[in-house]
């Protein structure tokens, strides 16, 4: 076990972790900029460890992504590589995120009208891309789940927990956001612990156990 892949797997754990933690320090979770500036000049220092946190997530997903597509080799290859990718462009879209609530707290500090003129600005010309590549984020995630299912590293609900993952921050419920980084933590710790050798792969264990039921009737005929 190199050091590298400890850290790829732990990061697996470490990404949604820091966005819960983010969620939980933010001040408001409207996406009203109006009402982002007003939590931001009110609550700065809640407001920018949020934001930091934002800014560790972004860091922490090439590991993340690094982790699975390292060791899948032969089956699940391909999937591995779509996500590899899809994590790049999220990447690109987290730091994204990060950096426009750093942008906030900084336009906090002067006329409200103005910091909305700006923001309004920012939003019309760079939303729609970087709202494209934020998703690439959570897609890289579930398709690296089904590349780690493919390659019998884990059970065949740990994609389905993966786009649950992805899905439970839009659910009309309070404390959604809580509710993913809970989801995140349970799925991808548990790729993370079979990664770093916690557990026997998936598909290993299916064989061990298929061959010790034939052994267990083998056994069986033998005595009769």
């Amino acid at each position: 076990m190199t050091s590298r892949r400890t850290v790829c797997a732990l990061a697996l754990p470490a990404f949604p972790l820091a966005l819960l933690v983010g969620s939980l320090i933010a001040p408001t979770d409207s996406t009203d900029n109006a009402t982002q500036l007003v939590a931001a000049a009110h609550h700065g220092d809640r407001w920018g460890a949020a934001a930091f946190c934002e800014l560790l997530a972004a860091v922490l997903l090439p590991f993340a992504v690094a982790g699975v597509v390292q060791v899948v080799r032969e089956r699940g290859a391909t999937l591995a590589n779509v996500g590899g990718v899809l994590g790049v462009l999220g990447t690109i879209g987290m730091a994204a995120i990060g950096f426009r609530h750093v942008f906030i707290y900084g336009m906090a500090g002067v006329d409200q009208a103005q910091a909305l003129h700006a923001l309004d600005r920012v939003d019309d010309f760079f939303g729609p891309p970087v709202l494209l590549t934020m998703f690439c984020a959570p897609f890289a995630l579930i398709v690296l789940a089904f590349a780690a299912s493919r390659a019998g590293l884990v059970a065949r609900w740990v994609p389905a927990a993966a786009i649950l993952f992805f899905v439970s921050d839009m659910l009309p419920i309070p404390g959604a956001e809580e509710l993913q980084g809970v989801l995140g933590l349970g799925t991808f710790g548990l790729i993370a612990y079979v990664l770093l050798g916690g557990a026997e792969p998936a598909e290993r264990s299916a064989l061990t156990a298929s061959s010790r039921s034939r052994l267990g009737g083998g056994q069986s005929v033998a005595e009769s």
